[in-house]
């Protein structure tokens, strides 16, 4: 196993019920972090504590819609109350615009409902906000920080997904700069990733022939997995780098540039 240097730090990773959030996870417990898991349902955070338990207690859950400040601040709290301090940051929790069985991505763009709209971006882009501006005051304290914050190869092209979806990505990776530009001199190392198709629970509905056409048209020739994207993730909170507001893909080259 590669020391990262993680052992014996606190790491909050959002969205760790499921999919990226819940590998990644997994991955920082078995590197030696202290890890609380943030979801907005209590079920899927309890399977991934199961399984972090089978070989670490250092492991917390709570509920929490990222959406909302107070919730946010209480549940950074309640992690600084249970462990002292928070070390890193994953921020991952993120949705898509709720539809019908079988409708493509494409019909999204003009049937989003403005109430979507505004639901996607207070999870996916504002959620991120939330919680960087309530875990960096604490990491200034302590001069060392390390925050990932998951975007989506959808930002580099518009992809066919929903408009609200797309543009809430996006602007992850322009607020990881502004970011990363304030904090680096606080030893604050922010860095956003996008994955490309990764084999998730987001995916459940995707046809088998979507996945196979994916897969056809990448280098690497197969959709991705969580454990891809959490393996670069693991890389990016190590505590020895010197790279900080760069915007990384996980898709196998189909965005190369």
């Amino acid at each position: 196993m590669i020391d990262y240097g993680i052992a014996g730090k606190i790491a909050l990773v959002t969205g760790a019920g499921k999919g990226i959030g819940q590998e990644t996870a997994i991955q920082l417990a078995q590197q030696g972090a202290a890890v609380v898991l943030v979801g907005r349902t209590a079920q899927p955070l309890s399977e991934t504590e199961r399984e972090i338990r089978k070989f670490s207690e250092k492991v917390l859950s709570i509920c929490c819609d990222v959406a909302v400040p107070e919730k946010v601040q209480a549940a950074v709290q309640k992690t600084l109350d249970h462990f002292g301090r928070i070390d890193i940051l994953v921020n991952n929790a993120g949705i898509e615009v709720e539809v019908e069985p079988g409708q493509m991505g494409g019909d999204l763009l003009m049937h989003t409902t403005l109430e979507q709209y505004q639901r996607v971006l207070a999870t996916n882009l504002i959620g991120h906000y939330n919680f960087m501006t309530a875990v960096i005051p604490h990491m200034q304290k302590q001069k060392f920080g390390r925050i990932v914050n998951v975007s989506s190869v959808t930002a580099f092209n518009g992809g066919v997904g929903s408009a609200a979806y797309v543009a809430s990505k996006a602007g992850i990776i322009a607020q990881t700069k502004s970011f990363a530009r304030k904090f680096g001199p606080d030893n604050i190392i922010i860095n956003t990733v996008c994955p490309g198709m990764i084999d998730t629970p987001m995916h459940k509905a995707t046809p088998k022939e979507e996945f196979e056409l994916v897969a056809k048209m990448t280098p690497l020739r197969r959709v991705g997995k969580p454990a891809d994207v959490a393996k670069l993730i693991l890389f990016l909170v190590q505590e020895d780098l010197y790279m900080t507001g760069e915007t990384i893909a996980v898709d196998g080259g189909s965005s190369m540039r």
